[in-house]
């Protein structure tokens, strides 16, 4: 992979039409090349049989990949767990949208540049880095800012912290 990786940003290097002819630079680039055959010959890339990372993937989504799965928010505040709620699914970014957040604007010598794109509410610019949720009863939880950081799970954690589900009147 790293061969590859070294392969890719020569290439770019090259068709960025930088100059490589400097020869500090192709000594050091023949001796990373030298060195990486090296170590490809002495320790050969293992081929996967088992794929556990695929595999995590895969569970992880069909967890949660169902109507109404109760999950467990501990809302963690500058390394502290202040509390819990018990949420009507997992939590969802509030970095997350429906659409995309930039579109492709073509223009005349066939280069392109990203502009913004509205989100369904017609407005523009970035969502706080947190998260959002709706408890069991239905209400709407949106964490996030300095030091808010958070853990889910699908089943309660042996924490000693307060519910915080709100209690619909």
């Amino acid at each position: 992979m790293k061969k590859e990786l070294i392969m890719s940003a020569l290439a770019v290097i090259t068709l960025c039409g930088c100059d490589v002819d400097n020869s500090v630079e192709k000594r050091t680039e023949n001796a990373q090349r030298d060195n990486l055959a090296k170590a490809n010959a002495a320790v050969a890339i293992p081929s996967p049989t088992y794929f556990q990372e695929r595999r995590t993937l895969a569970k992880w989504i069909n967890r949660w990949d169902k109507p109404n799965v109760p999950c467990y928010v501990y809302l963690v505040s500058y390394g502290k767990v202040i509390g819990y709620y018990v949420t009507d699914g997992k939590p969802a970014s509030s970095r997350n949208y429906l659409i995309p957040e930039y579109k492709h604007n073509w223009h005349g010598q066939g280069g392109c540049c990203l502009e913004p794109e509205a989100d369904l509410d017609g407005t523009y610019g970035d969502n706080n880095p947190g998260i959002r949720f709706f408890t069991a009863e239905g209400t709407a939880v949106e964490w996030g800012g300095q030091g808010a950081t958070y853990i889910y799970s699908d089943a309660p954690l042996p924490l000693n912290v307060p519910k915080l589900n709100a209690k619909k009147y």
